[in-house]
């Protein structure tokens, strides 16, 4: 690649990184400036703020793998390159799935109403138990991911591109795994964080729908403001869902294709996981009444005048 060229990716990937960084950044400057006011404790914010704090890594991590990857191939093609960088990806993304698993199974001890004591055991203990999770959690994570660092290796192939009058000398290479099963050891990681969050979110879903069906009866005013906080909930907790389904799918898929990284589902895929991060933060921005009154304020949107305690944020 010519330096004008070389010039031209590195400023499109650091355009992506800003561009993918702020929603999270955003999450974390809002609640700081909040906590300062306050200094006040809530376990959804350490959860979302950690969520946020993983995100900007993925993101700088993620960015300087594939410049590196473009511009200086062949420091790229260096297996004590390429080999750290991935472990370290890995136990990112397993960290932020974790951490969202967290948030949802947090949301549901608060709002779903169990019969059992031992759940009104576990919501009275809840705040303290929350910052055990998220180290319990991320320190999993990169137990689980760092052992790519040992187990992969990069085979490289080279080939000769004749398509020109020139020939040149290109490289295809793919991270294999020592004891054939590494892949699929990530892939049943991550199910076992999508299986709860599939539980959790189903229970609040389902939860929120009953309470909205009892409150329709119960009241004739449809802009109720508290059936309108539990519909936005309701909202909220399917939209981040969806998301984190198509994230888990788009992992399964990289991990599955990761032998043949050329192919174009491992391509779509990778690139669809990347992006979970900034969709992540938007989700959880509409989805919080703190966050969205702010972004509006930032936006210079007029806010609706409402008494309802909008989102799943419960505390």
């Amino acid at each position: 690649m010519s330096s004008t060229q070389d010039l031209l990716v590195v400023c499109l990937f650091i355009s992506f990184l800003v561009s993918r960084i702020l929603g999270n950044l955003f999450i974390l400057i809002v609640h700081s400036q909040n906590w300062l006011k306050t200094h006040d404790f809530n376990p959804s914010i350490l959860i979302i703020n950690s969520i946020a704090f993983i995100n900007i890594f993925f993101q700088g991590t993620l960015t300087f793998h594939r410049v590196t990857a473009f511009v200086f191939l062949k420091f790229y093609l260096q297996s004590l390159m390429v080999i750290p960088v991935v472990a370290i990806l890995i136990s990112l993304t397993f960290s932020s799935l974790w951490c969202s698993t967290c948030l949802c199974f947090y949301y549901c001890i608060k709002i779903v109403n169990f019969s059992s004591s031992f759940f009104y055991k576990i919501k009275a203990k809840i705040p303290v138990l929350v910052p055990w999770l998220l180290i319990i959690f991320i320190a999993k994570s990169w137990a689980i991911g760092l052992t790519a660092y040992w187990d992969l290796y990069m085979y490289i192939n080279p080939m000769t591109d004749s398509t020109t009058n020139n020939e040149t000398l290109i490289f295809s290479y793919s991270l294999n795994s020592r004891c054939k099963c590494i892949y699929q050891i990530y892939m049943l990681f991550a199910a076992v964080a999508f299986a709860i969050i599939l539980v959790t979110a189903g229970s609040i879903v389902i939860s929120l729908c009953k309470h909205m069906k009892r409150m329709k009866k119960n009241s004739e005013d449809s802009g109720n403001s508290r059936l309108h906080s539990h519909l936005s909930a309701a909202k909220t907790v399917t939209s981040l869902f969806l998301l984190y389904l198509i994230f888990y799918s788009s992992l399964i898929s990289v991990f599955s294709e990761a032998e043949n990284n050329d192919s174009f589902i491992f391509i779509l895929s990778f690139v669809l996981a990347s992006c979970f991060p900034t969709f992540n933060s938007i989700v959880l921005i509409i989805g919080n009444r703190k966050l969205s009154d702010s972004s509006k304020k930032l936006l210079g949107m007029r806010q609706h005048l409402t008494n309802a305690e909008v989102t799943v944020t419960a505390s």
